[in-house]
Parts: structure tokens; sequence; C-alpha cells
């Protein structure tokens, strides 16, 4: 039996799971040699609707997954339409639904804590680029190897600047994990997607729906009326939980509180008989008035994160901590990092953990690129990748831009390999870049570039001076080594 060919070269493999926006296909890519996935959207002319509204949503949902660029939001590839059916190609992603897992049994309150921070740090990238989610739910939240957590499907994604696409008369999302306001038609703003990511990670941890009800005018009357019931397993997580199920969304838990409630169950608690005994320093004791002004704080080994002690910022005349930082919005807390020697920032940055340093790095690096490379260099390359991370490509280039190639290098090597062909990407062909490449490991390099158009990738080894050109392109898979090769010779 021939297999069904779309789009000229993904060959459909099977279907991986259908909803009621389309069917969702794992494929083989011909072209490029690698396992994808295909959303099908269904058209449906005597829906609600008109196709032309339903294409249009199928557009916007590929133009939010592209806008916000995040290790936990699975990428999208390209988008075309056959036979009058839109189609979007995406990464495929091995594993199985945050959904699955509530159905084969209890999840651990630390497990549900790690998925809610990934899920927290997906939305909050999304919301910084004006995008809401609008859809958060169990079956939207994959979880894959190594338990990488991602949020798909921005199907029904509300995009700032963009004119709506849902009458009046057409609520959509899912029912009972749409918040109050929503219900009462009131405009979303991104503490309806908190109240979602609430609703969902209580069903995890209580293993059934707090507004659930048996019809949808009781479900709506519950979201908007009725208290959550009270937990069967209380503690920090429903604590946490309840924060995010208010109905009033002012009053609801904010993004930076919520992450560190979350970041809190999963930090093990140093008992005091745990903490190392004190070394004992050969230098001569300080006057008293110079250990009083300031406390130098020492960055801990690669793995291994500070404890929550505060650092004294005496020139402003307040308490620092890495709860505080956690905190803070970004920008703000970018600038007084920046105001305190680089290694009480350095060490506030790691001991906050690569989820808060990412964005707070992106606003440090906008303003003071080669001030922040200072803070990064007292980090090992492990901390800072993780924390690249969670940054801009924008914000991220600019470092790479200002620091040594080979320190910029061991950072990428720790970074996601989707993350670093994206900041490849933005440097563009530029010297950085070159010498970026040139300092990695061959294997790195050619995992790296599989991400990066074909187009960059011929523009660098037409750059690279360091004799590794014909290597790295062996080193890539077929199609991309031909579609090199095609534009190298017609250079």
């Amino acid at each position: 039996m021939t297999a069904q060919l779309i789009g000229g070269r993904y060959e459909l493999l099977s279907r991986l799971g259908r909803g009621g926006m389309g069917t969702v296909w794992l494929a083989w890519d011909r072209l490029l040699r690698r396992r994808v996935a295909l959303k099908e959207i269904t058209l449906s002319p005597s829906g609600r609707e008109s196709v032309a509204v339903q294409r249009e949503r199928a557009l916007r949902e590929a133009r939010a997954a592209v806008r916000v660029r995040h290790p936990s939001i699975v990428p999208i590839y390209d988008v075309f339409e056959e036979n009058d059916t839109p189609w979007i190609v995406m990464a495929h992603i091995e594993g199985e639904s945050l959904q699955d897992r509530i159905e084969a049994g209890s999840l651990d309150e630390r497990e549900i804590a790690g998925i809610g921070r990934d899920v927290l740090a997906a939305l909050t990238a999304a919301h910084a680029k004006r995008v809401l989610h609008r859809d958060v739910k169990p079956a939207n939240i994959l979880i894959g190897r190594a338990d990488k957590v991602f949020l798909v499907d921005f199907g029904i994604a509300q995009i700032d600047g963009e004119s709506g696409l849902t009458s009046r008369s057409l609520l959509l999302g899912t029912a009972e994990f749409l918040a109050p306001e929503r219900v009462n038609g009131l405009p979303a703003y991104p503490a309806a997607d908190l109240w979602s990511l609430g609703v969902t990670l209580f069903i995890a941890l209580e293993g059934r729906s707090p507004f659930g009800r048996d019809t949808l005018l009781a479900t709506m009357r519950a979201i908007t009326e009725e208290d959550p019931p009270p937990p069967r397993r209380p503690g920090p997580l429903f604590d946490a939980i309840a924060g995010l199920l208010r109905k009033d969304p002012d009053r609801r838990t904010g993004a930076a509180e919520l992450d560190r409630r979350l970041t809190a169950i999963l930090t093990p608690v140093r008992r005091r008989s745990d903490a190392p005994p004190p070394r004992r320093s050969s230098r001569p004791p300080e006057p008293a008035g110079r250990r009083d002004a300031a406390r130098e704080v020492r960055l801990p080994p690669d793995d291994l994160r500070l404890s929550s002690e505060d650092v004294r910022l005496p020139s402003e005349g307040v308490r620092l901590t890495p709860e505080s930082v956690r905190a803070m919005d970004p920008a703000e807390g970018g600038r007084r990092l920046l105001s305190r020697p680089r290694r009480e920032a350095a060490a506030l940055l790691d001991a906050a953990g690569p989820r808060v340093a990412g964005p707070l790095l992106d606003g440090m690096a906008a303003a003071r690129p080669s001030q922040v490379v200072e803070v990064i260099a007292l980090l090992s390359n492990a901390a800072a990748g993780r924390m690249v991370d969670h940054m801009t490509a924008e914000g991220a280039a600019e470092l790479f831009r200002a620091m040594p190639p080979g320190r910029g290098a061991g950072i990428l090597a720790h970074a996601d390999e989707r993350v670093a062909a994206e900041v490849l990407r933005t440097l563009g062909v530029v010297s950085v870049t070159v010498r970026l490449v040139e300092a990695m490991t061959l294997q790195r390099a050619c995992r790296v570039l599989e991400y990066v158009p074909p187009a960059l990738i011929a523009a660098l080894l037409r750059e690279s001076l360091d004799g590794r050109a014909d290597r790295l392109l062996d080193g890539l898979s077929g199609p991309v080594r031909a579609e090199v090769a095609r534009l190298t010779t017609r250079a």
C-alpha cells in the first residue's frame, strides 16, 4: 500500500490524535529525513464559523507559536494548504500528554510542581510577546524524553494587535478550564491563562475537576459562583493552586509568585545537621567596619545552588534574596543586579534559577551587555547555558557578541540545540558566528546546524577558516547537505 504523501514531501505514518480543531499525524519528512508532526485542520462549512475564519485561525496558531521562542513551546516548521485543507508542520515530541499521566494514576507533588513550573515559563514567554494561549489543559501539555515539558496547541490563541476571530455568541476553549472573566464575556488577560493552569494542576493533584459538571450551564455556574472543593491532598502545592483559582483576576496569584512557590516545593530543604562544617580561613580577620560593610558571596560548584541566605546590599539599604529576585519585574531586577558587585549578582542569578535568570539577563543585555558578560564569567558554563534557554534569541545574541567565542561556545554547549541554532540565526553571518561554530566540537556543530537555514550554513562554511568546512558539511543530514551544496555551487 502506497503511503499518503502530503505537500509533496511529508509521508503520513500514523495518527497521533484527533480533536475539535483537526487531526495530528506522525509523518516522515522525505526532504530533511526526520519525523515531524502534521496537524490537519478540519474546516467545516456547516459550523458556526465560516471556512475563511477557520482557515485564518489555523494561520494564527502558526503565527502565535512562531512568535514565541521558548524551549517549552513546540517549534513550528511550516504551514501550507493542500486541497483547500491547511496543514501545520511542527516538531514531533515523543512522549505522552499530562492527561495520559493523570489517567494512568496519581502523580507525585514534586512532579506536578515541575510540570507546572515549565508550563508557567512557556506562558510567561508567550505573555511577554502579547500572546494568550486560552486553552491550557492537561491534553495540551506534552511530556517528552527526560520529562521535558511542552505547551502545545495555540489554535485559539489571542495575539495582541490582531483582530478577533470569535463572534460574541461563540466561546472557544474547553469549558471547565475557562476563567470566570471569560465566562462572563469580559476581556481576557494573562491571569485567565493562569486560572486555566490552576485548574490543570488541581486535576493533576486531586484527580478530579474542580468545576466540571454534568452540563455546560452547571459548569459555567460553578466557575463563576462556587469555590473549588476542599483538598484531599492539602499542602503547599494545593495552597499555590488555590491562589490561581480566585474569581477576581486582580487577586489571583501572579506568575512571579507562582514560580517562587513551585520552586520552593522543588527545592530540597537543607537541615542544619546537613550543613557542611565551616572552613577555617588562613587570612587574618578583617576589621569590623569592613566586615560589616559588605559580605562576599562565593559561587557554588557547577551543579550546586546557593542557599537562599540573604545578601545584604548596604548601598541600597535593603536586603536582596533569591526569593525577592524571583518576585521582581525583569527590568527592575536586572537594573538592581547590575548595580551590585559582580559576584553578588552572579550568585543571586544562580540561586534564583534559570527560568528567572533568563528574562533578567534579557533586560540586562539590552542595556549593558559587556557588564552582563562580566557577571556570566563568574557562572559555570552549565548554569549559563540553562539560563540562555530561557532568554530571547535577540538578548542572547547581544551577550555572545560581547564575549569571547570560546566562552560562548562553552555556554551554548549546555543550551538546547534549537536555542543555539536560533542564536546563530539571529547573529547572522558575522565573524562572531563563525568563531562560535569553530569553537564547537564537530559533533555539536553538526547537530546545531541541522536547525539553521541552509543559506546561513552555506554562508558560514564559506567564511570558516578552521579547515573543518568539508567535515561539517559531511556531518549534516543528506537533504540539508544537498541544499547547502547547491547554494554554495550557485554562489
